[in-house]
């Protein structure tokens, strides 16, 4: 994709997204950081993706937004792409991680700050014919991959009737565990597309994912809204950077598990 394309694609969603935080006469200082993360990271992921581009770029864009404000504007892009890359994985893990780099003398560590949990109505996107139900659920919006050759069924139980197939070691992304019950809901191309038996399947390591192959997109007529009573976690992750300098900063992002992974709050 020609990059002058990319970049009026990448801003425009951005200012989309931070348009409700504007100031008065226009957006925030604040917010400019958080758009020039978010082009960085979709030019990184666009120049490395290969066959994954499509995904990549998109989880660039993601992990770009992570990083901007304050602290955004003390680093390179280089050092920008890692503090996202380590924020992301501590929100996904939970788990505190550390990085220094010897070029430019920056050092960072994330550390989750607050863990919390909520119950809230989430808009779900289904393929209408094959998804019969969408009942309660914790989400996930992890890649995880099939154990085995999968039935994939309508619903959260044997009784629905089969309406797709994994392969054994297919990634696909998984929007939810069903509450009560040892059934994961699945997702291709951003769209809930059926069932399958949870212990039948593993989380990719994080470092692993993004793998998945590039879905085509899928019509609108075949797709649905659909409300589901939803649990999800919610973290504040602390960044705290140290530049060649001496000067520290420290700034905290939130984010909650989605259908298709963590997002902003």
């Amino acid at each position: 994709m020609n990059r002058k394309i990319l970049v009026s694609m990448i801003v425009a969603v951005t200012l989309s997204t931070a348009g409700c935080n504007t100031t008065e006469g226009g957006m925030s200082k604040e917010d400019i950081g958080t758009a020039t993360g978010a082009i960085i990271g979709g030019l990184l992921g666009n120049k490395v993706g290969g066959k994954n581009r499509a995904l990549v770029t998109a989880l660039g864009v993601g992990i770009g937004a992570y990083v901007g404000k304050t602290i955004g504007h003390m680093l390179d892009e280089q050092d920008k792409q890692r503090l996202a890359q380590s924020t992301l994985k501590t929100m996904q893990t939970g788990q505190p991680q550390s990085w220094h780099n010897p070029d430019t003398g920056v050092t960072a560590r994330t550390t989750v700050k607050q863990t919390t949990t909520e119950k809230q109505q989430v808009q779900v996107k289904v393929l209408k014919d094959k998804v019969k139900e969408v009942p309660p659920m914790d989400l996930v919006g992890e890649e995880y991959s099939a154990n085995s050759s999968i039935n994939v069924r309508g619903g959260p139980g044997t009784d629905y009737v089969v309406v797709d197939k994994l392969g054994a070691g297919e990634h696909v992304n998984v929007v939810g565990k069903v509450t009560g019950k040892s059934w994961y809901m699945i997702s291709r191309g951003g769209v809930g597309s059926g069932f399958v038996y949870s212990p039948l399947m593993s989380a990719v390591p994080v470092e692993n994912r993004a793998v998945a192959k590039t879905e085509a997109p899928i019509p609108e007529n075949e797709i649905q809204d659909t409300a589901v009573t939803a649990t999800r976690d919610c973290r504040v992750v602390s960044q705290e950077v140290t530049l060649d300098s001496g000067k520290t900063a420290t700034e905290d992002v939130t984010a909650c598990r989605g259908p298709n992974g963590w997002e902003i709050v």
